[in-house]
């Protein structure tokens, strides 16, 4: 009888005994896919371990009923969720739990680079340049260089360029996320140029954009669709016309800066000279094009710069003059407007990039010497001493506040920043408001798991860096955006961890699936969404060979 009771009593347990199921699929075409390693997490700690069928299914059995993250990894798919990601579920006692998730394939994109006739470059510097992609609640730009980046979900696309360099055969290959990307090719270091024609003008290297332009402007995108391999693409190195460019570098008082570091290019630097004890320097064979000078002298603990934008074409740039300055000083501070907080975190303020907009082969610099990173104190305070006129956007540069704060507007001087870039040319103050009487949009997105929903600014002026709001789908669809700035947007669901092409163009294919909703202050907002899972099907891929 003890035995029958023991029996009876392991079969009462088997039939109550808590489980997990689900299925992993490909966002691209929605079938199941195989031999993804799955992980329930306690914390970030893996407690349980399982792969997916052919069917992309898979099974816990025999599970202690508690709270669990889960985990899924692939080498053949990008997988963009960090520690903060994992959200916990319950398991309840004789509870099974079904799950669903969609995985990104990767893509490749490889080719060569070679010279007019044909023969192969080594170590040609190539740069792969495209938006942050938008997923899983955060933006990314992955590829096999580099180890990728991240940030906090954004309708800004925030631009991030990788670099790589060609092997002895000339060629090129990363595995990157679906997207749109520009590929640029630099000439290697000590590359000699190609003979000029008899009569005709010295020649030099210039970067190329794919698939051999010399403008940025006449360059095509390379749009990789989830899963593609595209191959053989090849770039051909150009030669253009070269020109010298000879000037003077002054001193604040108009005197001639003896010893003064001139660099030729933004980045990367091409060539750096060093002014005559007249001031005076020469560039002796640069080719055709756009060019920044930056010219800097430090003495002691002082520095002075002065930046030039040039643009050689057609003959030689003679009596360039390039006046030092000194730098500025910005001082500002982050206020919070607060309604009733309810007891809510007080905010702690989070670092800013203040960077630099001029050229048009490249439209915003990295923080650091053309720009800066801005890093408010407890209360608020900054200030920042060593920035040089020019015309800046200022936006943030971590993850968005909790709940109950959004970024409602930043002004330097009297420009409001959500509206223009500003141009800096004295000594100025930055005040960003933050407030706390935004609203909610909640609701179910249909075959949204694993993504999350976006809701962009329907004025495409106020489309800049903090100004959007984002919130995760959970495994039955369901998210809540909060803290919302009040004020129209586009809203927009991304199934899976897809990616999210560029969103600036008001005409943008994604963005004739969105649905329109005006968030007011204090208010939430009720809108169901259906998710798009193939946003970048609609681009037109490079044309065939």
């Amino acid at each position: 009888m003890p035995k029958l009771f023991c029996l009876l009593a392991l079969l009462a347990a088997a039939a109550s005994a808590q489980s997990v199921e689900g299925t992993v699929l490909d966002a691209a075409t929605g079938k199941g896919i195989n031999g993804v390693k799955v992980e329930l997490l306690r914390g970030t700690t893996p407690f349980y371990e399982t792969s997916t069928d052919g069917g992309g299914a898979f099974r816990f059995d025999n599970l202690r009923a508690t709270g669990y993250a889960i985990r899924y990894q692939s080498p053949d798919y990008w997988l963009t969720a960090g520690p903060s990601d994992y959200k916990t579920f319950p398991v309840a006692e004789g509870a099974t739990v079904k799950l669903e998730a969609r995985l990104m394939p990767w893509s490749k994109i490889a080719g060569r680079v070679l010279d007019a006739r044909g023969n192969a470059i080594a170590n040609a510097r190539i740069e792969l340049s495209g938006a942050g992609m938008v997923a899983n609640g955060r933006v990314y730009m992955r590829t096999s260089w580099g180890g990728g980046g991240g940030g906090q979900l954004s309708a800004h696309s925030m631009p991030l360029t990788f670099r790589g360099v060609t092997d002895a055969r000339g060629n090129f290959d990363v595995q990157l996320m679906p997207g749109a990307y520009a590929l640029s090719v630099l000439p290697p270091t000590g590359l000699k140029p190609p003979a000029p024609e008899p009569g005709g003008l010295a020649l030099a290297w210039t970067r190329t954009y794919y698939p051999g332009a010399t403008a940025p402007e006449s360059a095509l995108n390379i749009v990789a669709l989830p899963g593609s391999e595209i191959a053989s693409v090849d770039v051909v190195l150009q030669a253009v016309p070269a020109h010298s460019v000879r000037g003077v570098v002054l001193s604040p008082d108009g005197a001639p800066a003896p010893a003064a570091t001139i660099m030729l290019g933004d980045s990367p630097v091409f060539a750096t000279t060093e002014s005559n004890p007249d001031g005076t320097f020469e560039f002796a064979a640069v080719a055709e094009g756009e060019w920044r000078l930056t010219a800097n002298t430090t003495r002691g603990a002082a520095t002075r710069r002065a930046t030039e934008w040039i643009d050689v074409a057609r003959r030689d740039l003679e009596d360039l003059k390039l006046r030092l300055v000194p730098p500025l000083h910005v001082q500002g501070k982050v206020v919070v407007e607060a309604a009733a907080l309810n007891q809510a975190a007080p905010l702690r303020p989070t670092p800013f990039s203040l960077t630099l907009h001029s050229g048009r082969t490249r439209t915003t610099d990295e923080p650091g010497m053309r720009g800066a990173l801005v890093n408010p104190n407890a209360d608020g305070d900054f200030l920042v001493e060593a920035l040089f006129p020019g015309t800046y956007g200022l936006g943030p540069m971590l993850q968005p506040p909790a709940p109950p704060y959004y970024l409602d507007s930043i002004r330097i001087g009297a420009a409001d920043r959500r509206l223009q870039d500003v141009e800096i040319a004295s000594d100025t103050s930055i005040t960003v408001l933050y407030k706390t009487d935004g609203g909610s949009v909640t609701g179910n997105a249909e075959n949204c798991a694993s993504g999350g929903v976006l809701l962009l600014p329907a004025d495409p002026a106020l489309r800049r860096p903090g100004f959007s709001s984002s919130a995760p789908c959970d495994e039955s669809g369901r998210y809540e955006a909060r803290a919302v700035r009040p004020g129209d947007y586009l809203a927009l669901a991304i199934a899976g961890n897809g990616p999210v092409p560029a969103l600036a163009g008001a005409d943008a294919p994604l963005l004739k699936q969105a649905a329109h909703v005006t968030v007011r202050s204090g208010e939430a907002t009720l809108l169901d969404l259906r998710a798009a899972t193939k946003p970048l099907y609609e681009l037109r891929p490079p044309p065939a060979k």
